[in-house]
């Protein structure tokens, strides 16, 4: 009777099928790395990464994933108080003081807005605060007759420049003595309600923008601006009768 042949093992060892398999896995891997990188469609990429999420027990944590509990100590709600609380340990919502009632109780910021040159540069001699003619004819022909039509706030700015300026207490004095005569001369002379002109004082800091062949003279100078603020905008007494508007 012929002996039985014994069974011929695998060609191929056992662990080239355990290295194959580890292979296909890595490759599919890095195919889902590249996948995730640039999202096509993120509300179902979004999906998948909670499905992921669930997968591995994921219960939050620092960054960006979604956290559906919190813990009173845990380092996410310290850091969100150390953000809301300041260092004296008072919320950035707390005032830190009571605000003082006073004859309004509700106090109210007017923005000026964007301001619009009345008229050109009034300019002056140096170490001056006279008016010349051609100034006063200016304010006179030219700048009241637009503030009486508006009645808009109207800020006056006064300015000065070099050392001859020094001789009337410095250039912030001489600014304030070059707007205070242009003031004058509007309430005086043009018949300007006082309530809605305000005096500015520029001093030396804003020269004038310098063209070829014009002086520095052009620095000693006042400019009327309109506001776009009205008189009753900033007052309950806009006509100075002494009674409050209702």
């Amino acid at each position: 009777m012929a002996k039985r042949k014994p069974p011929k093992g695998s060609d191929i060892p056992e662990w080239v099928v355990t290295y194959g398999d580890l292979m296909s896995l890595l490759l599919c891997f890095f195919i889902l790395i590249v996948a995730f990188s640039e999202p096509k469609k993120p509300e179902e990429f979004q999906k998948v990464l909670q499905k992921i999420k669930e997968a591995l027990g994921f219960k939050g944590g620092q960054g960006v994933a979604d956290i559906d509990f919190s813990s009173a100590n845990s380092q996410i709600t310290i850091k969100t108080q150390n953000v809301t609380r300041g260092q004296d340990g008072r919320y950035a919502d707390e005032a830190p003081r009571k605000n003082i009632t006073g004859i309004e109780e509700q106090a109210t910021i007017v923005q000026e807005g964007e301001l619009q040159i009345l008229g050109g540069s009034l300019t002056f001699a140096p170490g001056s605060a006279a008016l010349t003619e051609d100034v006063k004819q200016e304010l006179r022909e030219n700048i009241a007759g637009q503030i009486h039509d508006r009645e808009y706030i109207i800020r006056i700015v006064g300015h000065s420049w070099g050392t001859e300026d020094l001789t009337m207490g410095g250039h912030i004095e001489a600014s304030a003595q070059r707007a205070r005569s242009v003031f004058d001369y509007l309430v005086d002379e043009c018949d300007v309600n006082p309530l809605l002109l305000r005096l500015s004082i520029a001093a030396n800091f804003e020269p004038a923008p310098q063209e070829s062949g014009k002086s520095a003279s052009s620095n000693r100078r006042v400019q009327v601006f309109a506001t776009g603020m009205t008189l009753g905008d900033v007052t309950t007494d806009p006509h100075g009768t002494g009674r409050r508007r209702d």
